[in-house]
């Protein structure tokens, strides 16, 4: 009998084990559309509204799933009280603090990177482009992260399954 019940602790155990790596590549494709979200949101409330950019992040955080809206939110308040003197080392120091709570590669931060470089530091005409271009790169990395969370997903979980159940064979 207690060799059965550690059968199926070790069977349980290496299921959950596949089905949390699993769900890491979900979790990043999940974060990248909040972040597209929120660069769209943002791109109107400047663009169109004349927000001011700490405003325009405040307002933004409420409509944005968390981890997004923490930093969202600490970096507006780090900018009114000016703490800091640009949107990057803001949102810098504020990604440096939560980063474990964020499953991003390298790509996504380059992405996001240039995009902090440049807001506010050129024209209409300029943020214009600026947005568009992270909005294009940013959908693409969502398609991506997209395709790779199913596979990758369903084979994690396939693997914990069969791990479990071969070493509970062995173990019968």
């Amino acid at each position: 009998m207690p060799k059965m019940i550690a059968i199926i602790i070790i069977f349980l155990s290496s299921c959950y084990i596949g089905f949390y790596f699993g769900e890491s590549f979900k979790k990043r494709s999940r974060q990248l559309n909040s972040i597209l979200k929120s660069v769209i949101f943002l791109n109107n409330e400047v663009m169109y509204s004349n927000t001011p950019l700490p405003e325009a992040l405040k307002y933004i955080s409420i409509k944005i799933d968390s981890p997004i809206s923490d930093i969202l939110l600490s970096t507006a308040s780090k900018l009114e009280i000016g703490e800091s003197i640009s949107v990057y080392d803001a949102f810098k120091d504020e990604y440096t603090n939560s980063k474990q709570n964020f499953n991003l590669n390298s790509e996504d931060k380059v992405i996001i990177k240039d995009f902090l470089k440049g807001l506010g530091e050129s024209g209409v005409y300029g943020q214009d482009k600026l947005f568009n271009l992270t909005i294009e790169n940013m959908k693409l990395n969502c398609k991506s992260a997209e395709e790779l969370g199913k596979k990758n997903s369903k084979m994690y979980r396939a693997i914990g399954v069969c791990i479990g159940a071969m070493i509970s064979i062995f173990l019968f």
